[in-house]
């Protein structure tokens, strides 16, 4: 049964991310009802894992929200109760995730799947951005003149590819039948990056590539000499990817003038915020809301978020949401750094400090399930199902 429950959650991701970009609420809902199904399942075979302190963290999180919508501390209930909706989501996808995930057997089957979805994601990025002529999938119209696959935003096919990029850069170094390939997928992910031309994924991509190295190395996991090789492979093929689609506007994007500059005023008014409400927050949900009161400028353009995921989370829910989203982040970094491949979970929550790529909740699907998939890897497997 955890294997169905394995890839039905995959199909979800996979549907989720391939309609990210539609317009209206319905792809939102696809994957939130999806998630509260699945949730439904796994209880209904008595699977679902005991409590852990990721789990208590999220389910914190979304009895936060809960409070300020009871009780009437956020300035807006409607976006209140759909971001509680969000997080509620979210915590289903851990658990359901936690729970498939249990056996190794289907926890490397939820991975694999994750593998190869980033695998023709990003392909299909790298392909779409000079093809499309700005339609996705080369059929509907998106408005832009260059679109990314299913992502419409640069700092989203970012994170995406940080979630997933791990996996595969894994999967080179412990499969010596098929490294070649996967070290091929690997620079198709970069090159995807690098066509996104985002400043702070592509920082953080390199920065995933050489850690995953060097801890391989350190954990005995591969010598010295092979690491060598895999490395100048892996580096050769995103050199002659990333030549293919171009270098020139990533590398403009990193001459620009004070790039930070409208994030820094974005940032100093969530802080102006804050401190309004260091307890109770100001609602989940409501900062696009409240952001008019404390703007400092006026460049003519709607601000929807903070571009500063931490900064817009304590605006919204005070000190104990962001302490409670601080301990989830904290947890990440020992079971990522083990495992290797899930290092991109701590990684997307270094990225949120300077964009918000988990406002996208295929995106953060993704997040939850990996997270959960690591959570099933720290914890002890469960038998198999009657």
């Amino acid at each position: 049964m955890n294997r169905g429950l394995a890839d039905w959650l995959a199909a979800l991701l996979f549907l989720g991310v391939l309609v990210s970009w539609a317009p209206g609420y319905w792809p939102v809902a696809l994957v939130q009802v999806g998630a509260f199904v699945l949730f439904g399942w796994a209880v209904m075979m008595r699977r679902v894992v005991p409590a852990e302190l990721p789990l208590w963290a999220l389910a914190g999180v979304v009895g936060w929200g809960w409070a300020q919508f009871a009780s009437g501390a956020t300035v807006y209930r409607f976006e209140t109760g759909k971001a509680i909706l969000y997080w509620a989501a979210g915590t289903s996808i851990f658990t359901v995730a936690r729970t498939a995930c249990a056996l190794n057997v289907t926890r490397n089957r939820v991975l694999r799947w994750l593998l190869w979805m980033g695998s023709a994601v990003s392909l299909l990025v790298v392909v779409g951005y000079f093809t499309s002529q700005g339609r996705i999938f080369w059929w509907f119209t998106s408005g832009q003149h260059r679109v990314l696959g299913p992502f419409l935003y640069k700092h989203e096919c970012a994170a995406f590819v940080e979630l997933v990029l791990p996996l595969v850069v894994y999967q080179s170094l412990v499969d010596d039948r098929d490294s070649l390939a996967y070290m091929g997928s690997a620079a198709v992910m970069v090159a995807a990056v690098i066509t996104a031309a985002s400043r702070a994924g592509a920082a953080l991509v390199t920065a995933e590539l050489v850690a995953i190295m060097l801890l391989a190395w350190r954990c005995g996991l591969i010598p010295l000499a092979r690491l060598r090789r895999r490395l100048a492979w892996t580096a050769a093929l995103a050199i002659a990817f990333g030549a293919v689609v171009g270098w020139q506007v990533a590398v403009d994007k990193f001459r620009e003038p004070e790039p930070y500059r409208v994030r820094g005023e974005l940032l100093r008014s969530s802080l102006e915020m804050f401190a309004e409400r260091p307890l109770a927050g100001f609602g989940l949900g409501t900062w696009p809301t409240v952001y008019p009161a404390y703007a400092r400028f006026d460049n003519g353009l709607a601000a929807n978020h903070a571009h500063n995921d931490w900064a817009e989370w304590a605006a919204e829910g005070g000190v104990p949401f962001v302490a409670l989203l601080g301990l989830l982040a904290i947890w990440t970094i020992r079971p990522a750094m083990d495992s290797l491949w899930g290092i991109g979970v701590p990684v997307v929550l270094l990225h949120s400090m300077v964009d918000y790529p988990l406002r996208e909740p295929a995106l953060a699907a993704v997040f939850f399930a990996m997270t959960g998939a690591l959570a099933a890897r720290e914890g002890k497997a469960s038998p198999p199902a009657s």
